[in-house]
């Protein structure tokens, strides 16, 4: 049983198929248009793996030092910051001349943008998510350089000042209210996001003692100085690689950002005001998410205690049962939301009769 428990951990490797796989990708290319579609073969087959996934309710005991956790976040964040430089790398090289440069290199580019901001968004903001939790400045840091690979690093403050403290209440923008579809969703918080952390920061600016002064408020304001470093390396990238790279850094920033989104719309959808029993969030059995995505799906154990570790966050079934792990579901949620909420409904109506 002690063996078995301690083979177990190696199945939190697992988040390094999407992220290393991309990362082979970039480094062997540029590819020809079918070498670069046999290249997408890992996220189909993760996506098998987690629609097939079985069912578990794990045991989040520690079997390892903690170093070996943290080794997993910084490999992952060193994975993160070399999948973007690699892939302005990448697109540099691609060649343009003829036409069948130009087809190749179109395929290309639509593989760069699905493979680098898959990784970006299943691993990169995942890893971010954990280190802005963490009480050290130094891993705190770590989370907003990895959030500036990704142009979202006032995330920080709507999530923790926002969605943590108000979460289910009229107030928190996170929550995807009942019957709200993720393309309405994702309207609404894309900018909302921007909107409420610069607010909450110019309301705590407000309560420093003897300051005044548009300045002042502006330059000490968090969001304000993570967009001039978004936009200085933007300028960068441009003045580096060109206009196209540039263009694909803010494509896979984006595509990164919606899989972040669909995730949060669907692990709270419907759950404002408590109407339907009391629970922070969606349920989620998939032993694939689970441990490919650091214990993202132990969602509710992480709202119950944010300060946990991401191998500690206990485990809990106190909400409505998602039918299939997080990879699907966000698939799920953006290509076909009306049988999404058809689903959605009628396990919150189970739920809710559950608590009865």
């Amino acid at each position: 049983m002690h063996l078995h428990r301690h083979f177990k951990e190696f199945n939190h490797l697992l988040c390094f198929i999407l992220p290393v796989s991309t990362c082979l990708f970039l480094t062997t290319g540029p590819h020809g248009i079918a070498s670069a579609l046999v290249w997408t073969t890992p996220f189909w087959l993760v996506l098998l793996a987690d629609w097939l996934s079985p069912d578990v309710k794990p045991d989040t005991r520690p079997t390892y030092p903690q170093k070996f956790y943290d080794g997993i976040l910084y490999a992952l964040t060193v994975l993160q910051f070399a999948n973007i430089f690699l892939m302005l790398e990448y697109v540099a090289k691609l060649q343009w001349e003829s036409t069948n440069d130009i087809v190749a290199s179109l395929v290309n580019l639509v593989i760069i943008r699905f493979l680098v901001g898959t990784s970006s968004g299943t691993s990169g903001i995942v890893v971010a998510h954990e280190l802005i939790h963490r009480s050290q400045a130094s891993w705190q840091l770590l989370g907003r350089l990895l959030l500036y690979t990704v142009c979202y690093e006032h995330f920080i403050i709507t999530h923790k000042r926002g969605h943590h403290l108000e979460l289910g209440l009229p107030d928190d923008i996170a929550t995807a209210r009942l019957g709200e579809s993720f393309k309405d969703y994702w309207r609404r918080v894309y900018v909302g996001y921007l909107r409420y952390a610069w607010k909450s920061e110019q309301d705590r600016l407000a309560l420093e003692p003897e300051q005044c002064g548009l300045v002042f408020y502006t330059l000490k304001n968090q969001v304000f100085q993570g967009l001039l470093v978004e936009l200085a390396l933007l300028l960068l990238i441009i003045g580096h690689y060109g206009w196209l790279a540039a263009f694909m850094f803010l494509y896979q920033a984006v595509s990164a950002v919606r899989i972040l989104e669909a995730v949060n719309y669907f692990q709270h959808w419907g759950l404002e005001n408590g109407q339907f029993g009391k629970t922070y969030g969606w349920v989620s059995h998939s032993l694939l998410s689970r441990y490919a995505l650091i214990s993202l799906p132990h969602h509710i154990g992480h709202h119950e205690d944010e300060n946990k570790h991401y191998h500690e966050i206990a485990f809990s079934e106190q909400g409505p049962i998602l039918p299939y792990g997080y990879f699907v579901m966000n698939l799920w949620v953006k290509l076909d939301n009306a049988s999404y909420q058809k689903m959605a409904i009628k396990a919150l109506e189970l739920f809710h009769r559950s608590q009865n």
